[in-house]
């Protein structure tokens, strides 16, 4: 049977490749301004217009499908009240900056590479997938075979956001949880424990005040979930005193500042990473409350309760442990907690922050997010918005972690144990039935959330056949 898979996949590679640039030239970015629930967008139109487009291409090969009102939709082929699934998402993060290919073309380059914004997460594994599938069903046609379970794909649209997807699909859809799954959507050979996550918006209020310098705005990040890239503070007040802080400010690496007579706008560039691996990036905001901060007899005219408020972003945001939150904590599995600062904002006199938290699968969740609440509370915060996602544990001796390593370790003769990781996959919804199969592999660059975003031709075309193997041993 696999030799029958990996031939088919061959035979139809440039379909394949066709059908996924396709996609990925759908900037399916959450939009806010085109969300149109009667019409199936209730993220916004791109992201609707990637999932009929998906829809479509199954549709093609003669699977079933459904659209769930644009929060998400399956395919399907098979009979039996058990599924075999897999579970991938077609948003994906902002492009952010630093990008040498149009992030939206999906570019071919002579080296192999597919370059675009959702190559590796997740648009590019999830066609893999998919396509995995349309050989699964194919080669069993042809053979006459019947699978005992339905293979079903379901695609999620709100993954980098706040998961609605999911929760509509299995809640107001009523749809069934599978049977046995997976996600393209992590690393090989496959993630058997993911830690626990939350997202924590904190906010205070910052008086008025009649200093010579105020702090009137301050923007940084696009993701909870992203280390920011870029910030933004605009200051007014006394020419001379900006005119000061403008002085100190520039020869510092990574900021710019503009003094327009009575207003100051100082930029910072950091680094893109993913939330799960903050230290791996450059935190803009931090880099720009910290220059901000850093000299104090320059900056002795700004106001005190923006002072305070932009050295606790420093606090809390290089804080990537979280023990600036109160929060830091590790166990043997998962490791330590890591906490991204992903948005920080002033307008208006309201200052907020959003954390996004990936604690120890082992631990009690409920204790970190209560140490997380007392921490906001005690420096002057009100916790204004709080999501939980608990861990996933799947031991390596069940299903379907045995079927999966298997099948990963006679493709590629790698006998690399299974790993456990920070990030947050679409397993923890079908927990603990599902695990993250993919798509990275040891050595390769960590490119999802960041500028230049790409995976070889090559690479996707050997997922697509590790996961129609999976599908097909799944099922059968």
């Amino acid at each position: 049977m696999r030799t029958q898979l990996d031939a088919w996949l061959d035979t139809h590679a440039s379909d394949f490749l066709a059908s996924l640039q396709n996609v990925l030239r759908i900037p399916s970015v959450k939009d806010d301004t085109t969300v149109n629930p009667s019409a199936n967008a209730p993220f916004g139109q791109p992201i609707a217009d990637a999932l009929d487009y998906t829809l479509s291409v199954c549709d093609a090969h003669g699977l079933a499908t459904e659209n769930f009102a644009g929060f998400a939709g399956h395919a399907d082929f098979g009979a039996g009240t058990e599924i075999a699934a897999m579970l991938g998402h077609l948003d994906v993060v902002p492009v952010g900056k630093g990008w040498t290919h149009d992030p939206w073309s999906a570019t071919l380059t002579d080296d192999d590479y597919l370059w675009g914004r959702g190559t590796s997460d997740d648009k590019g594994p999830t066609f893999a997938a998919m396509w995995g599938a349309f050989a699964v069903k194919a080669v069993c046609e042809a053979q006459g075979i019947t699978l005992s379970r339905r293979v079903r794909l379901i695609f999620g649209c709100d993954e980098e956001s706040g998961w609605e997807c999911m929760a509509h699909y299995f809640g107001a859809a009523g749809q069934a949880k599978p049977t046995v799954a997976f996600t393209p959507d992590a690393m090989f050979p496959l993630v058997f424990a993911e830690k626990g996550s939350f997202t924590g918006v904190v906010e205070k209020i910052l008086t008025e005040s009649s200093a010579d310098v105020r702090l009137v705005s301050f923007a940084s990040g696009q993701r909870p979930n992203m280390v920011p890239d870029d910030a933004t503070a605009v200051l007014v007040g006394n020419a001379e005193a900006l005119g000061m802080m403008a002085f100190v400010l520039k020869p510092m690496p990574g900021i710019s500042a503009t003094l327009d007579g009575d207003t100051l706008t100082v930029l910072a560039k950091g680094k893109a990473a993913h939330g799960s691996t903050p230290d791996e990036g450059d935190n803009a905001a931090v880099k720009l409350a910290r220059a901000l901060t850093s000299n104090l007899s320059a900056f002795d005219d700004l106001d005190g309760a923006a002072s305070e408020w932009l050295a606790d972003v420093v606090r809390r945001g290089a804080s990537t442990t979280g023990a600036a939150n109160g929060i830091d904590c590790t166990d043997e599995v998962t490791g330590a907690l890591t906490c991204n600062m992903g948005v920080v904002s002033l307008a208006g006199g309201v200052a907020q922050t959003t954390f996004n938290v990936r604690y120890p699968a082992t631990l009690d969740g409920e204790t970190i997010l209560q140490n997380f609440r007392d921490s906001a509370k005690a420096g002057g915060y009100d916790v204004v918005d709080l999501k939980h996602t608990p861990p996933l544990y799947v031991p390596v001796d069940a299903e379907p972690v045995r079927t999966l390593l298997r099948v990963y370790r006679e493709h590629t003769g790698d006998q690399t144990p299974p790993k456990t990781m920070g990030g947050r996959t679409y397993a923890t919804s079908v927990a603990p039935v599902g695990v993250a199969f993919g798509a990275m592999m040891e050595g390769d660059l960590e490119l999802a959330h960041q500028a230049d975003e790409r995976v070889t031709v090559a690479r996707l075309i050997m997922c697509a056949k590790i996961y129609a193997q999976a599908l097909y041993e799944m099922a059968k």
